[in-house]
């Protein structure tokens, strides 16, 4: 009867210990915040602007813990949908002519191949995150002049534990302003958009 208890005693252990590894599928809110932007940078240029998700794999990555294949990041919402007004406002606060209809409008077609938010597998102690995101610009004006580009960033972060639902909502959209801010940096489409 002694030796029916310690059994029974293991196997809610191991059943315990297995439900506490275990990870749930979670979704991200894609809610991107620009930094305030320099008001010169734009010269009233006018700029027609579009974001499209073009992304092999529509999930970020895996949370990690026994069940790693379904325990899975993805987005709750549209990526595109998402970052394309905030895009917008954050190029006519740099002083971009924002959807401007005239003949020497650039249109930038802001096309997201990559977005990646994961747990590697084989991390070690602790929990690392891996964090990638790459975007390709396509910068085109009616005079049949074009100029394209591509941009990446790659991040890895180490903590303690798991990280928190708000912890990955704030590091994927902070990498998705950093990817777009890496293309507006680039001096090559400034000047592209501003001759």
């Amino acid at each position: 009867m002694n030796s029916h208890r310690i059994l029974q005693f293991f196997v809610l252990g191991g059943a315990l210990l297995l439900a506490a590894c275990a990870q749930s599928p979670q979704t991200i809110q894609v809610a991107p915040v620009f930094p305030e932007a320099d008001k010169q940078v734009g010269q009233n240029q006018p700029v027609h602007v579009r974001v499209s998700d073009q992304r092999d794999n529509k999930v970020l990555g895996s949370r990690g813990g026994v069940y790693r294949e379904t325990a899975t990041f993805s987005l709750a919402n549209d990526l595109s949908l998402a970052v394309q007004p905030e895009l917008e406002k954050y190029m006519a606060a740099m002083g971009f002519d924002v959807g401007s209809l005239s003949a020497n409008t650039t249109d930038l077609h802001v096309i997201f191949e990559s977005l990646v938010y994961d747990h590697p597998k084989d991390s070690g102690i602790g929990h690392d995150m891996k964090m990638s995101a790459g975007v390709k610009v396509e910068a085109s004006k009616q005079d049949g002049s074009r100029y394209d580009g591509r941009y990446r960033v790659n991040k890895q972060q180490k903590f303690f534990n798991a990280p928190s639902s708000s912890q990955n909502k704030d590091l994927v959209n902070e990498l998705v302003v950093e990817v777009i801010q890496n293309m507006l940096a680039d001096p090559k489409l400034m000047r592209f958009i501003q001759q």
